[in-house]
């Protein structure tokens, strides 16, 4: 029997700066001028002062979430929100421009929190309400995320090694070649971007958007939590996620390893482009290889 761990690694703040990166978006300017504004027009009593978090400022009423993004990605993430319209996710209650109000989860209880096996299972829940919405909506493919690896090969840096990239980037090719029929992704599926809710249960939120195969939305849970070495450097661990998660979804085994393995090296790309380590997505996607 595998051990069942509690994650301790997490962002201490009631939204925390989630551990996986993306490609960067075109910056918003004063977003707390924005928040002061659409508190007063949505006739909102905020009970603190905002939260400023990677991808934006936050601030809390007793029932809702004021969101002002500082990028255009949040325009992606309220589309994403409406169109799984509750159903797993957030309630999206209004939005405009870079402004996004959204339901309070109470008591708002992280994923990871939880031991293990118990997080493996209710993201599998989670993920399965999303993924029952078949409806395709316009965002970014999974498919525009490819540059990354064209763009880091011609970019001369060797932070990360050049045969993991290569072998990356030909993984990803032959999976998007492959992929079951597509539909709207939540994009960003880890333990820092499910909560949970008294009445309504574990919800997700933060969705970035994207449209393709259902079994790409794995990768995000298994290169998290971020620096969970104890997971990522047991096999034993690793295989546990991989069985609950094929047979719970019904994805095939090397389809998730492929994606999880191709997904870690391009996280760790955006990495080096937001200036920071790519150690833990290289050692993630070093781990996933090796189980494949």
């Amino acid at each position: 029997m595998v051990e069942h761990l509690t994650f301790n690694q997490r962002v201490t703040g009631s939204n925390p700066v989630a551990p996986t990166t993306f490609p960067k978006y075109k910056l918003m300017k004063t977003p707390n001028l924005k928040l002061d504004h659409y508190a007063k027009f949505w006739d909102l009593e905020l009970l603190s002062d905002p939260i400023q978090t990677s991808t934006g400022l936050v601030a809390f009423t007793k029932d809702s979430v004021l969101k002002i993004g500082i990028n255009d990605s949040e325009e992606q993430t309220a589309l994403a929100l409406q169109h799984y319209n509750g159903n797993g996710a957030v309630h999206i209650l209004k939005h405009e421009d870079s402004a996004t109000l959204m339901e309070r989860a109470n008591p708002g209880t992280l994923l990871s929190e939880l031991d293990d096996y118990s997080a493996t299972n209710i993201l599998c829940d989670v993920i399965a309400k999303l993924h029952s919405n078949k409806t395709l909506a316009d965002f970014p493919t999974i498919g525009d995320l490819q540059i990354g690896f064209k763009n880091y090969i011609n970019s001369g840096d060797t932070q990360i090694p050049s045969e993991l990239v290569f072998e990356a980037n030909e993984t990803y090719t032959n999976l998007l070649n492959t992929q079951a029929t597509p539909i709207v992704l939540h994009g960003d599926m880890h333990h820092e971007n499910v909560i949970y809710d008294e009445t309504r249960g574990w919800l997700a939120i933060d969705p970035k958007g994207y449209i393709g195969e259902p079994t790409y939305e794995i990768g995000a849970m298994l290169r998290n939590p971020i620096n969970c070495h104890d997971i990522i450097n047991s096999p034993e661990m690793i295989n546990q996620r991989v069985n609950i998660i094929c047979e719970r979804l019904g994805f095939e085994r090397s389809c998730v390893l492929g994606w999880a393995f191709a997904q870690a090296v391009l996280s760790a790309i955006w990495s080096i482009e937001d200036n920071q380590s790519p150690e833990w997505f290289i050692e993630v996607a070093k781990a996933i290889k090796n189980i494949q």
